[in-house]
């Protein structure tokens, strides 16, 4: 099977970092690898990276790093995902980054990024008032908490394996018919279990409760529906699961930082090419 690879020299024009915010519904690389290091994350949605070999199931939050000669492809099979691809070049990365990175990384593995610096970087993302320079100081810092997740790995290793039934639990989850109306007895009945246990399943496993899981789904949907459709906030409220509008825009600002209209008019005007 041949493998592509991509070059940094035809990509960064001279830049120390390469950056794409984008919808993908389906990629156009096929399997290739660079010369240079990666890291993707998911702002909304959920896909597949198959990396050296292995898949890897990806969520809004979760990034996979890909180290030069990491050779991977994207699988779009949820419907569109939005990323932020960044790459680094290589000389830039191994002067500022590489004494850092652990010797025993994983590339095929999600890791998580924490919800608060995930509202930063939409936040940022939001904002098109940089002046020169400023976006590289940017992505020099994501970049650096990127590093810095990875040298921790070992808090993502060291958690519980968590239960095959609470997995298809809330793989089941992300189905619409099963997070909009009852969605917590649907997920109650989904687990076979009784709703204390799952509680407290939860609670172990991902450190949220049922409806904390629930209304990330929710609100994973309207992001998308946002993006792509022209349905009003009213509308898209009621088909994400909510039973007001006013429900979903309080919870929506509280998960995102922003209101739905704010969201749509600001962040999505920035994409990149597919």
């Amino acid at each position: 099977m041949e493998i592509k690879t991509a070059h940094e020299n035809q990509l960064f024009d001279g830049q120390d970092f390469h950056m794409l915010i984008f919808n993908k519904v389906e990629s156009i690389s096929g399997l290739h690898q660079h010369d240079y290091y990666e890291f993707t994350i998911v702002l909304t949605g959920r896909y597949y990276q198959d990396i050296n070999g292995k898949q890897v199931l990806l969520e809004r939050g979760e990034f996979v790093f890909i180290p030069l000669g990491s050779y991977h492809q994207s699988h779009y099979d949820f419907g569109a995902t939005r990323i932020l691809n960044v790459g680094i070049s290589k000389k830039f990365f191994e002067q500022h980054y590489l004494p850092l990175l652990p010797s025993n990384i994983v590339a095929s593995q999600a890791y998580k990024i924490k919800s608060e610096f995930l509202n930063y970087i939409e936040s940022v993302i939001a904002s098109l008032n940089f002046r020169n320079g400023e976006f590289n100081e940017f992505l020099e810092m994501v970049t650096f908490y990127i590093v810095n997740r990875l040298r921790h790995q070992r808090e993502v290793d060291s958690n519980p394996t968590i239960p095959n039934w609470l997995k298809y639990t809330v793989e089941q989850m992300h189905d619409k018919k099963y997070f909009s109306d009852n969605a917590l007895n649907n997920m109650v009945n989904l687990s076979g279990k009784s709703q204390e246990y799952l509680t407290r399943a939860m609670q172990r496993h991902y450190g949220k409760t049922p409806m904390q899981v629930i209304n990330e789904i929710r609100i994973d949907f309207a992001k998308k529906q946002l993006e792509i459709t022209n349905y009003s906030v009213t509308d898209i409220a009621f088909e994400s699961g909510y039973s007001s509008p006013s429900m979903f825009i309080k919870n929506f600002k509280k998960m995102t930082s922003f209101t739905p209209k704010r969201y749509r008019n600001k962040l999505c005007t920035i994409n990149g090419p597919e």
